[in-house]
């Protein structure tokens, strides 16, 4: 028999485990990137998150595809310290001379801000809102922090619902040209953000109109009605947690590449 599945906030479908140890597992991710040193560690973090995506059922195409600006902001960063980092032995030069410490400070900041990112967009995706604000409030956390997490985790699709609406729409109207320069930039933002940041708005002023009719906050404390149990499937996600944590305190005594 399969493990039972279910769907994030994003669509993906997933083994089903506590959104609790998939938090866990995502703040040791977080964790291991900003305290390991080299680049070798955090290497090995972004494989784990795109294992972990194929896990989720999440197409390795589609996930690189959705992450491309995080791609090309990274190869931005890994440019940037090759340019400006002139410690280290000189490997080429092209006007201007590229270090091997400059390549490996870009390197560890890329790989740093790609396990960051992506891990967390594929927590968005596979973690369902309603579970893990029944988790944060089992608890004992105040239920109207718990509602944070349920609030960010639903604007997540819709602000991607939104946003392919608009580019359909502007497509219909002959407005999709692509950015070509500042100008080009500038009335695509004004023609697709302005119109995501104003349907927020208004979906953000439905929900607080909505909560206070249903007199959210009026009571200190919050009652769970249904309890989730651990599960088998709970193992693999704290197991690699600590694994995560041990592998950073290895590489942290050794001095690891």
């Amino acid at each position: 028999m399969r493990p039972a599945r279910d769907e994030g906030a994003g669509g993906a479908r997933r083994p089903r485990t506590r959104p609790l140890a998939d938090l866990l597992l995502l703040a040791c991710l977080v964790a291991t990137v900003l305290a390991s040193p080299g680049v070798l560690v955090k290497l090995g973090a972004l494989v784990l998150v795109l294992v972990l995506a194929l896990v989720c059922g999440e197409s390795l195409r589609s996930f690189l595809s959705r992450s491309r600006f995080v791609l090309a902001f990274s190869l931005l960063l890994v440019v940037a310290q090759a340019v400006f980092v002139r410690e280290g032995r000189t490997i080429f030069s092209l006007g201007v001379a590229v270090t091997d410490k400059g390549l490996l400070s870009g390197g560890e900041m890329a790989l740093r801000f790609l396990v960051i990112v992506s891990s967390s967009l594929l927590f968005v995706r596979v973690t369902e809102p309603d579970r893990l604000a029944r988790a944060v409030v089992a608890l004992r956390l105040p239920y109207r922090y718990a509602f944070v997490f349920v609030l960010a985790l639903r604007f997540v699709p819709f602000f991607r619902q939104e946003y392919r609406t608009i580019r359909e729409a502007q497509r219909v109207r002959g407005l999709d040209q692509p950015i070509r320069g500042l100008r080009d930039l500038r009335r695509s933002i004004r023609h697709t953000l302005l119109p995501v940041l104003a349907a927020g708005l208004v979906r953000v002023d439905t929900i607080a109109i909505s909560m206070k009719g249903r007199a959210f906050g009026l009571y200190p404390t919050r009652t769970v009605t249904r309890r989730e149990r651990w599960r088998t499937a709970d193992l693999v996600p704290l197991t690699t947690s600590g694994l995560l944590l041990g592998v950073t305190v290895l590489a942290r005594r050794w001095a690891w590449l």
